[in-house]
């Protein structure tokens, strides 16, 4: 039996202004029905800032122990900052053997949303031994969004509602930027591993990874395959609130990082994610006598803060 791949997508003709062709759409449908992954090539995020972004992040983890120490994401009340291994559980059970870094859309404290205290909203933490850090992640963060909501629109076209339908519920995005570093480990089944096993909480994750591999997806036979790493290219998953929305059509697939490559791993983790307050209910298009909605109306952000809970100790803060 031939082995299930993880499709690729060419993304060149996805640009602001210019008609979303019917194959790319197809294209996406299909991905999302089946295996849930696909990987893009030739967005419209600029490679060279890609570089940077892998610089900076290498660059950030390599900092002293007390450097890191200084923005450690539990002193944030915002969830921002650096993490060390452990302090993530993505099966809800295991540390992770990984460290990482959190950032979103940098919010001054007298934002309507940071006052109200809803997670996810707030200003960064910024390692101040990185000067260029800041500037290339928020450039980094910009693009990526930029483009997300470019896929909303192939989302909406895929999924039989007017290509603006999804617009509203992203204007004020819980886009969260992930950086991570993974040590190589010698795999054991049931002991700790890069990133165990789940699903992601929300609508898409894009993700960047360097040439050392680890990223593993469950098919949909059950088997693992590997997600081959591609120069520039975005490996793109469903989330929790996709699944929801469209009533089962696209699934949030099970994936993990297991690193054996002898090697750091690197990666970046682009979480597109819609604002805290937008209602998520199945979509007309995705029910019908035979096929009535699974899931109740629920809004999103709490449904992400219940499964942050769930699988971080990022709330156990310092600060006040």
């Amino acid at each position: 039996m031939k082995e299930e791949a993880i499709p690729l997508i060419d993304a060149a003709a996805l640009r602001p202004g210019r008609p979303i062709p019917l194959e790319l759409v197809d294209a996406v449908d299909s991905a999302c029905r089946g295996m849930g992954f696909f990987t893009v090539v030739n967005h419209a995020v600029d490679t060279g800032l890609i570089s940077n972004v892998f610089a900076q992040l290498k660059s950030l983890f390599d900092l002293p122990s007390a450097e890191k120490q200084k923005i450690e994401i539990h002193k944030s009340p915002f969830m921002r900052g650096y993490f060390s291994e452990g302090a993530d559980k993505s099966d809800g059970v295991l540390g992770d053997i990984k460290e990482g870094f959190d950032m979103a859309t940098d919010l001054p404290v007298t934002d309507p949303y940071v006052r109200a205290k809803l997670p996810f909203y707030g200003p960064n933490a910024w390692p101040a031994a990185l000067p260029d850090f800041r500037h290339v992640m928020t450039d980094y963060h910009k693009q990526t969004l930029a483009f997300g909501k470019d896929l909303l629109r192939v989302f909406a076209l895929a999924l039989d509602v007017p290509a603006s339908y999804f617009d509203e519920k992203f204007t004020k995005p819980m886009a969260q930027l992930r950086l991570l570093r993974y040590p190589s480990i010698k795999y054991r089944p049931g002991m700790p591993i890069g990133a165990g096993e789940h699903t992601d909480f929300g609508w898409i994750t894009m993700i960047l990874q360097d040439d050392a591999g680890g990223l593993e997806v469950q098919s949909t036979s059950g088997a693992w395959i590997k997600a081959a790493p591609i120069d520039n290219a975005f490996v793109v998953n469903v989330g929790d609130l996709m699944q929801r929305w469209t009533n089962d059509r696209y699934k949030a697939t099970l994936h993990r990082v297991i690193n054996t490559s002898g090697r750091v791993r690197h990666s970046a983790a682009f979480f597109m994610d819609p604002d805290y307050t937008a209602k998520v209910e199945c979509l007309h298009s995705c029910q019908s006598v035979r096929t009535p909605s699974k899931y109740p109306p629920i809004l999103a952000g709490e449904y992400m803060d219940k499964r942050f809970l769930e699988t971080t100790t990022f709330r156990e803060t310092e600060a006040v």
